[in-house]
């Protein structure tokens, strides 16, 4: 099987059109804010999930969007699990590692995006993991549908430069 980058997912989303979005809010102040039941929040801005479904760019993912893929300022963020063991209840590291197939049975990734354009097929923000988290997500299956919880981590813009914003994040998504 060919190994794909976790950071081309991002690309993979917007060559087909899954995913578009714009904030109009600082997303780099942190926040006390609560988290959405079924979303995310980036520094103190919220997003509450419109659809989540498997499988989006990667086999063994779960996406959440904030509005219908055709729609103006649409936000992601995409959870990605080992490519071998797949989507499983159970306690998980939250890395940042160069490919999917680099994470352990154990661990997932987690890719919030913000600012996407329609028109160019980018996005304004890609996020990863800050390096240094040692945080650990929940995930429970019921009914055959994940809920992934992600207590607050800290994220930085990606591609990591000198310019990157650094910010946090937590979510609840929960597949549709």
């Amino acid at each position: 099987m060919k190994k794909v980058s976790f950071f081309k997912v991002a690309l993979f989303l917007s060559v087909f059109s899954l995913i578009a979005c714009s904030s109009d809010s600082d997303e780099t102040n942190p926040s006390n804010s609560s988290t959405p039941s079924n979303g995310w929040r980036i520094g103190s801005t919220n997003y509450t999930t419109v659809f989540a479904l498997r499988n989006v760019g990667q086999p063994n993912s779960i996406g959440a969007f904030d509005a219908l893929p055709n729609a103006d300022n649409l936000n992601s963020v995409v959870v990605l699990f080992n490519n071998t063991t797949g989507i499983a209840a159970g306690t998980y590291k939250v890395v940042t590692k160069p490919d999917q197939s680099d994470l352990l049975a154990d661990e997932i990734m987690v890719s919030p995006n913000t600012g996407y354009n329609q028109t160019t097929g980018q996005y304004d923000k890609q996020y990863v993991t800050a390096l240094d988290q040692t945080v650990n997500a929940v995930v429970t299956i019921t009914d055959g549908k994940a809920k992934v919880v992600v207590p607050q981590i800290d994220i930085i813009s990606y591609p990591i430069t000198s310019s990157s914003v650094t910010s946090n994040f937590a979510g609840t998504i929960v597949e549709q």
